[in-house]
Parts: C-alpha cells; sequence; structure tokens
C-alpha cells in the first residue's frame, strides 16, 4: 500500500483480516463457499483471514461483494471493540489459584452480576438488547454457537469464553444441534 507506513500497512492487513472472518461466519459461509463466490483459493483466503495475504485490490473487491460490504468497510478498524474470546484449547497458566488453571476473564469488583444457565434448541437464536452500561459474558458449556456483539460474530464451541461490553446488541444462535451456555450480565448497582 503506496505511502503507507509499517504500522499503518499491519493495522490494514489486521482490520482486512478480523473483517473478513467476522463477516463470512455472519454470513454462513465456510471458506469453501467464500471461494467459489469470489473467484478467489480457499489458500488465499484462508492466509487473508490469518493476516498473512497480501490482497490485491480485484481480490478485496470481490471478497466485499460477495459479503456484501464496500471494500472500505472490509478495510476499516471494527467500530465496536472486538471480544475478547477464550478457546477451550488455550493452555492453563501454570500460577492459577492453587496450580494450573485457565483464566477467563476478570470481573469488575462493584457490579453486580447476574448468572443464567441458557439451553438452546438446534438452530434457535436469541438477541439481547444492549444496556447502558455493563458487561457480558458467555462460556460454551455444550455444542456450538455463533454469537457475539453485533459486527463481531463469532463460532464459539464448548469451552470456550466470550466477553464484551454490553452496550451494544448480542446475538447468539446455536448450531446444528442443541446448545448448553451460561450468560454472566454484569452491571454498576444504580446509586
Amino acid at each position: 500500500m503506496f505511502g503507507m507506513s509499517a504500522s499503518d500497512r499491519a493495522a490494514t492487513h489486521a482490520a482486512l483480516a478480523a473483517n473478513v472472518r467476522r463477516l463470512r461466519i455472519a454470513a454462513r459461509l465456510s471458506l469453501s463457499q467464500l471461494a467459489a463466490a469470489t473467484g478467489v483459493g480457499k489458500a488465499t483466503l484462508s492466509g487473508i483471514e490469518r493476516g498473512q495475504g497480501n490482497a490485491t485490490i480485484d481480490t478485496v473487491s470481490a471478497i466485499a461483494a460477495a459479503l456484501r460490504v464496500s471494500p472500505a468497510e472490509l478495510l476499516a478498524a471494527p467500530a465496536v471493540a472486538a471480544p475478547t474470546i477464550v478457546r477451550a484449547s488455550s493452555p492453563p497458566t501454570p500460577r492459577g489459584p492453587g496450580g494450573p488453571a485457565r483464566r477467563l476473564d476478570t470481573l469488575a469488583t462493584e457490579a453486580t452480576t447476574s448468572v443464567w444457565e441458557l439451553t438452546l434448541a438446534e438452530r434457535e437464536r436469541r438477541e439481547l438488547e444492549p444496556a447502558a452500561a455493563g458487561s457480558r459474558a458467555l462460556h460454551v458449556l455444550a455444542g456450538s454457537v455463533v454469537a457475539g456483539p453485533a459486527g463481531q460474530i463469532s463460532q464459539l464451541d464448548a469451552g470456550d469464553w466470550l466477553s464484551c461490553p454490553a452496550t451494544v446488541p448480542f446475538q447468539l444462535e446455536a448450531e446444528r444441534r442443541p446448545a448448553r451456555l451460561l450468560l454472566l450480565l454484569s452491571h454498576s448497582p444504580l446509586h
């Protein structure tokens, strides 16, 4: 990208990678399906999603058309901060409480937190309205879901953890089988 600093190029590659993956998952497309829709090779798309590809203008345009967004939207930094995701495959830290443990998140101490267990039927979808403040966290106990704040949807499998601000709409949808979830909703008490 002519005239851009190395850090600007890195940020653009990272934004492209995150946006292509996020929008592909939200559109429920596999890499193979996106490759067929764009005429871009699956390996090239995979590299782009990992931030390791150097996409041409034609490639960005083809991906944007298939995902029904503008090329500028693919290259822009997400407007909403990316959620924190801890995958079930993440190794535990050796110095957790009493020994090895996997830290999922740190919750604010002066907040009220409601803990909910949800069971979603196959393909069941739920939407949570934005809150004035606070945070949301989701732990997948069983099954797979597509979930996250609007515009930052991710696929989560059993054992995965996602946390994000509660100030944006939040979507959950079970995949091809029922899913069990633990949902934590935190908000500051009113004074």
